[in-house]
């Protein structure tokens, strides 16, 4: 004799193979079910799947709307009446970032587009991989370009093809490249939560992690004012060599490398004079290089001369390639701090070191060869080093890309590459803000929170561009942008 079911007719009938009904606070829900062979039961063993969707007596099946993005591609269907969409960040990017898309249609053909998407929620989004699709369907780029490819499997195929492509990636980055370059370097250091990676070493970073680590390399141009190139580095490297291996990557000719601190050994720079390099490089202030003056010497006979920076007097004078600059403000402000350390009793400051680095205070030594460049211009080419720190700022801050998930080490370069094209993005906008010089009213995450309040709006199957409000008009006409 046939078991009864204790379920209604009208819910059991939805019922069909690979499916289970379950009885849930009173409302009927269907579940994709299959059954897998348990070596220790010695039996077939039932394991439940996703939700497919709800039933109700008069409705019958409704299809869960996460199951119903499955099977669409992603894209939810748009129903009548009113929609609305992300639109404003969208038309302004398209502009603004015109030479990054240009240059990926260029270099990678059909992937072009899933790789500017993919940047562009990392950098308006702070997104991950698993949530690209859900803000693709809420933005009007679904409609500008409604078959892109931007599932999280999708995504994940593509950064493991374009990792495996370091060729590509490079064609990419010399399209950005332009002779005589003077170029700021400069390497941070990105945490990864893998343990499958190569690369990723234990390595002493400036905020005391020993966590798994890669460290990234980065070219800034001081012309251009933006990011020109990116190279991956093991964890536990963080010498010259790496930087001669990617310039002779690069390839790039008359360049004058600007440094910090750090950077500075007589090997490193005897690898830099090999093919004569340019180069500014800082000295610590205890280096046996630097001949700073006597006590009781008389000015005229310290200095060759002085110039103005910022406001400021800069005194200087050349030897053996340094340049050792002196800034009487500042050096006020330091003694004044360290004898604030001094009352401190601070462990190392007593009044016998001060007056033994009394010398040191205010001053500033750069190495410098194989170029024509003044003292003035030297030292204010290397004061433009502050971008390099702007920018790894907005990379760890605004794109928050300094931690990474990645599993191995093709994907691991496929992510830091969208990673690098969402950080020029972030310059294409920084670069407005400063030509039209209201970077101190405006910051770029003002830019994009403000943009991001424009929309488009679906009536009766049309598109409209939503109200645009006085503050973010104000701002776009400050830029000269239209979002039409």
């Amino acid at each position: 004799m046939e078991k009864s079911s204790p379920h209604p007719s009208w819910a059991t009938q939805h019922r069909t193979k690979g499916t289970e009904l379950r009885f849930l606070n009173g409302k009927y829900y269907l579940y994709a079910v299959s059954s897998k062979y348990d070596p220790i039961l010695k039996r077939a063993k039932k394991i439940s799947g996703r939700l497919l969707g709800k039933i109700d007596e008069q409705n019958g099946f409704i299809e869960s709307s996460k199951d119903k993005l499955r099977k669409t591609g992603g894209l939810p269907r748009i129903t009548d009446g009113i929609s609305s969409k992300d639109f404003g960040t969208q038309a302004l990017m398209l502009k603004l970032a015109f030479k990054q898309l240009e240059a990926l249609e260029k270099v990678f053909g059909e992937d072009a587009k899933s790789l500017f998407l993919f940047a562009f929620f990392r950098l308006t989004e702070h997104s991950p991989i698993k949530n690209i699709l859900f803000y693709y369907a809420h933005s009007y780029w679904s409609q500008t370009w409604p078959s892109a490819k931007v599932s999280d499997k999708d995504i994940s195929q593509l950064l493991r093809r374009v990792g495996e492509n370091r060729t590509k990636i490079m064609e990419y980055q010399k399209l950005f490249f332009k002779e005589e370059e003077t170029v700021l370097l400069d390497m941070t250091h990105v945490i990864t939560h893998s343990h499958k990676l190569e690369s990723a070493q234990t390595g002493y970073s400036n905020s005391m992690s020993f966590k798994p680590q890669v460290n990234l390399m980065y070219l800034f141009s001081a012309q251009q004012q933006e990011p020109i190139y990116y190279r991956l580095v093991p964890g536990n490297i963080r010498d010259v060599k790496a930087f001669t291996l990617s310039i002779q990557e690069c390839n790039l000719k008359n360049i004058l490398l600007i440094a910090d601190k750090g950077f500075y050994s007589k090997k490193n720079t005897d690898l830099l004079d090999q093919p004569k390099l340019s180069y500014i490089i800082p000295l610590q202030r205890g280096s046996s290089m630097i001949e700073y003056p006597k006590p009781n010497q008389e000015i005229n006979k310290i200095w060759d001369g002085y110039f103005t920076f910022n406001g400021a007097i800069i005194w200087y004078k050349t030897k053996n390639f340094v340049n050792l600059y002196w800034n009487q403000t500042l050096k006020i402000a330091e003694e004044k701090d360290y004898l604030a350390r001094v009352e401190g009793q601070k462990e190392k400051y007593t009044m016998d070191t001060f007056f033994k680095k009394q010398v040191h205070f205010g001053t500033l030594a750069l190495l410098s060869k194989h170029h024509e460049k003044t003292a003035e211009q030297i030292y204010t080419s290397y004061k433009s080093r502050t971008n390099v720190e702007t920018m790894f700022d907005a990379y760890k801050n605004i794109l928050e890309a300094d931690t990474t998930y990645m599993q191995n080490e093709a994907a691991m370069e496929g992510w830091m590459f969208v990673s690098h094209i969402a950080l020029q993005m972030y310059y294409n906008i920084y670069q407005q803000l400063n030509q039209h010089k209201i970077l101190k009213k405006y910051s770029v995450t003002d830019f994009l929170k403000f943009t991001h309040r424009i929309k488009k709006i679906k009536i009766n199957d049309s598109w409209y561009t939503s109200e645009v409000t006085k503050p973010i008009k104000t701002l776009l006409d400050k830029l000269g942008l239209d979002i039409t």
